[in-house]
């Protein structure tokens, strides 16, 4: 097994470990049913598992902080949790490259969001770039539970390129977004593994937030350009 843990990254976790997880509801736990909140506590819903998803390390914790996200909403809201896990109950870990794989073999429904994700994923390759999916694209495609909708946007992950490449997906990007109305975030991965917005590697700033395992900062946008892209790739 992988033991690098990265953003994004969604992990399953030990039986054992996931029935006796203390998770802590994302707002005001009373606001939803009840019953809901439970399946997120055993992270299964209808007899199937749900993701976990790494995140952003937080300062002064013990173990690996994992997501939750539930496929219920309620008034547009989504149920959401985290906990946290010792890093030897993670069974399984499938990076945002790997998940968008299943696009290949998992039935999904016919919705705008994956016909936009066929589109990108293709343009990329075009250019060169390996390119991944996180968001509620990913948790579907992951466990076939309906987390997206009509209207679901896509959360897109490529690892960083030469400057030519990373331009021209950027504005298929765009053509594709006004074409669809499908709205795209992309995120470039770099070399350390911190991710920064492709939006504003293009904009009129000079820097650009850079979202880490442990912490976020601002990095001039020449030192992201001189950063080596060669990836080896797993």
């Amino acid at each position: 097994m992988r033991l690098r843990f990265r953003r994004h990254d969604l992990v399953t976790l030990a039986p054992v470990v996931r029935r006796s997880m203390a998770m802590e509801v994302l707002g005001d736990e009373a606001w939803w049913p009840s019953e809901e909140v439970e399946k997120l506590r055993r992270g299964e819903v209808d007899g199937v598992l749900l993701p976990g998803i790494v995140s952003r390390q937080p300062e002064g914790i013990s173990g690996l902080a994992v997501g939750f996200s539930s496929p219920f909403r309620q008034e547009g809201n989504r149920l959401r949790g985290w906990t946290v896990v010792p890093p030897s109950s993670v069974t399984l870990i499938r990076d945002p490259y790997q998940v968008i794989a299943c696009k290949r073999c998992t039935a999904v429904q016919d919705l705008p969001v994956f016909k936009v994700l066929d589109e990108a994923w293709g343009q990329a390759a075009e250019v060169g770039l390996p390119c991944g999916v996180f968001g509620s694209a990913a948790l579907q495609l992951a466990s076939g539970l309906p987390y997206c909708h009509e209207k679901s946007d896509l959360d897109l992950v490529v690892k960083k390129g030469a400057f030519e490449a990373l331009e021209r997906f950027h504005n298929a990007v765009r053509t594709l977004q006004r074409e669809s109305g499908i709205a795209i975030d992309v995120e470039v991965e770099l070399p350390d593994g911190a991710g920064v917005k492709l939006a504003e590697l293009f904009d009129a700033g000079n820097t650009v937030l850079a979202k880490g395992f442990n912490s976020v900062h601002l990095m001039e946008k020449d030192e992201v350009w001189a950063m080596d892209h060669r990836y080896s790739l797993y």
